[in-house]
């Protein structure tokens, strides 16, 4: 008994991490949501590169479509020092989010 009163607390804090978990993924792992925007893939990448140029010279790697109503962007930024940093940019009818990675290793 003494061993399931110390256990109970643990696994309620597993269980809080796994619905924090849960619900940070579901927004990626939802099918369809919305009209498609897939016509929009151009003008994503336009405004992503816009975007992205504001840290230096922009080099896109992948336009992906995961859900109907969201165009992701990933690609790399090289500022006038040579540094090199990732970017992820999530487009609907509009920019929505931009993420600027870390500075990568030298090749």
């Amino acid at each position: 008994m003494p061993l399931l009163v110390l256990a109970v607390p643990a696994l309620g804090g597993c269980a809080v991490q796994a619905a924090l978990a849960a619900a940070e993924i579901a927004p990626q792992i939802r099918g369809p949501l919305g009209p498609s925007n897939a016509h929009l893939k151009p003008a994503a990448t336009q405004a992503c590169t816009q975007r992205a140029g504001q840290h230096g010279s922009v080099f896109i790697m992948d336009v992906e479509q995961r859900r109907a109503d969201r165009i992701i962007v990933w690609g790399s930024v090289t500022d006038p020092q040579r540094r090199r940093r990732t970017f992820e940019c999530h487009y609907t009818t509009a920019l929505r989010s931009f993420k600027l990675g870390g500075v990568l290793a030298p090749d």
